[in-house]
């Protein structure tokens, strides 16, 4: 499980690519992906908008699907810019 303290530093890097061209590649299940190019317009409490630059369509996310790698933020050269792996737990159940 993650905790809050790992969703607030996810938000907090998130918010260092506001106004920045990126892309996003979504899982929408299935083994179907969405892949679409824009910047990210604002960041809130617990979601961030995406805005698309194609059709000025704006999307909206949250945290959790970057946690859980159901989205991927990449940047125009195609590094990607989020990646986290919060399987190890930093407490262990006894």
């Amino acid at each position: 499980m993650v905790s809050k303290d790992s969703l607030l530093k996810v938000k907090q890097e998130v918010e260092t690519y506001i106004g920045q061209e990126i892309f996003v590649k979504a899982n929408i299940g299935r083994n179907k992906c969405i892949c679409r190019r824009g910047v990210i317009d604002s960041t809130y409490t617990n979601l961030f908008v995406f805005k698309d630059s194609e059709t000025a369509n704006k999307l909206s996310y949250s945290y959790a699907d970057l946690v859980t790698n159901n989205l991927q933020l990449s940047s125009v050269n195609g590094e990607v810019l989020t990646n986290y792996d919060f399987s190890n737990p930093k407490y262990t159940r006894l």
